[in-house]
């Protein structure tokens, strides 16, 4: 279900919401081709509801580079892939397990038309994030959806910390499954909202115009 953070993340950053209501609509199609490539296969995916706030998101803010954890059938990495630009660069880290019961590879969702933009990088954050890190001079956009235990996402949130660019976004799936986003939020003093389902996005507070 799309919630009232969704509206109101855009609402503070003066995005009108005619923009986005057309960006919604665009990403019905996204909706439709991952179901079309999943098949009505049980595989751990984000929700359609997280997939037009991950489209939209994307295609508003308009990143260089994306770095993303976690991969699974490719279905985050597609609406990523669909929302960038030419000229951007998606990054995602995954140790390449076969997905599901062992049936798929990972992200068999991803188009192939899509894959110039793309970057596959094997192992966990914790063996390839540093590495990843070091060779980018900062970064848009930030997915976390790898191992979801306070450790790994306090790692991965603290490991890009010092590289995110001016208009940062970061996003969490499964965020309350541990304290950890909302300890990093209050610790780093951003903002933390709930656009859908279990999906945050943290950001720096935002301060309307005409607001001091």
């Amino acid at each position: 279900m799309i919630k009232d953070d969704f509206w109101e993340f855009f609402r503070e950053r003066d995005i009108k919401r005619q923009r986005i209501e057309s960006l919604m609509r665009k990403s019905q199609d996204i909706v439709d081709y991952c179901k079309r490539m999943m098949g009505g296969g049980d595989y751990w995916q984000i929700s359609e509801d997280e997939i037009r706030v991950i489209y939209t998101l994307v295609k508003s803010v308009d990143p260089s580079i994306v770095v993303e954890t976690g991969v699974g059938p490719g279905v985050s990495t597609t609406a990523i892939l669909s929302a960038i630009s030419k000229n951007a660069l998606l990054i995602s880290i995954d140790p390449d397990i076969p997905y599901g019961k062992g049936d798929r590879e990972i992200g068999f969702v991803i188009p192939a038309e899509l894959k110039s933009n793309f970057k596959f990088v094997r192992g966990t954050s914790a063996e390839r994030m540093r590495e990843v890190l070091e060779n980018i001079r900062e970064l848009d956009i930030f997915f976390h959806d790898s191992d979801h235990t306070y450790n790994n996402i306090m790692f991965e949130l603290n490991s890009i910390w010092p590289k995110l660019s001016r208009d940062y976004i970061i996003l969490v799936d499964n965020y309350d499954w541990t304290p950890a986003p909302m300890d990093f939020a209050r610790e780093k003093n951003l903002t933390l909202y709930n656009p859908a389902d279990d999906l945050a996005i943290i950001s720096k507070p935002c301060i309307r115009k005409g607001k001091q």
